[in-house]
């Protein structure tokens, strides 16, 4: 029943206010939401555990003892309301990628191309990672969408909607900016 459900959702969805967004794969969302939620159901049974035992040391005041618990519980809830997915959105002025802690945005008039391509994550391990690039005029790559959030008919009708090209299949390595003659 939910995969019938989620094949009928519009990809891209109109605003009351003229401006439409693509929200994230239903999909992909619930798999973080598992995630998270496993995480919360471990780390707080953990949290709880420790508090049973701590309690039962005559030593340790109960208000010590309470503090893993109260400190796990509130990094779950945090985790929980802010990890989320990013959602594409176009008004006449701005495209934007909104998502809880962050919002990159860009002049509309500024989006020449929608390029399907690989960005490095810097880390202890860097890694490769599909991506949708929004790339301006000068080549500057403004806004970057990880490709597993978003399913692939859904970006190409926002980028028809938007009126510019979506081009490249994720085999291109991109540092900073694109070299637009190379992608026509």
């Amino acid at each position: 029943m939910a995969r019938v459900l989620e094949a009928s959702l519009p990809t891209v969805v109109d605003l009351p206010d003229g401006s439409f967004e693509l929200r994230p794969d239903p999909k992909s969302a619930r798999q973080l939401k598992q995630l998270l939620g496993y995480y919360a159901v471990v780390s707080t049974g953990l949290s709880a555990a420790f508090v049973v035992w701590a309690l039962t040391q005559p030593r340790i005041p109960w208000l010590y003892a309470l503090l893993p618990l109260v400190v796990s519980v509130s990094i779950d809830l945090f985790a929980w309301y802010v990890i989320r997915p990013p959602v594409l959105k176009a008004d006449a002025m701005e495209v934007s990628s909104v998502a809880p802690m962050s919002r990159k945005r860009m002049p509309r008039s500024d989006l020449v191309l929608i390029l399907r391509g690989q960005v490095l994550a810097q880390g202890r391990r860097s890694t490769w990672f599909k991506s949708y690039l929004f790339v301006a005029r000068d080549g500057k790559i403004a806004i970057q969408a990880p490709a597993l959030n978003f399913v692939p008919e859904g970006v190409a009708e926002f980028a028809q909607r938007l009126g510019v090209p979506l081009r490249g299949d994720f085999s291109e390595k991109v540092k900073g900016t694109v070299d637009l003659p190379k992608t026509d």
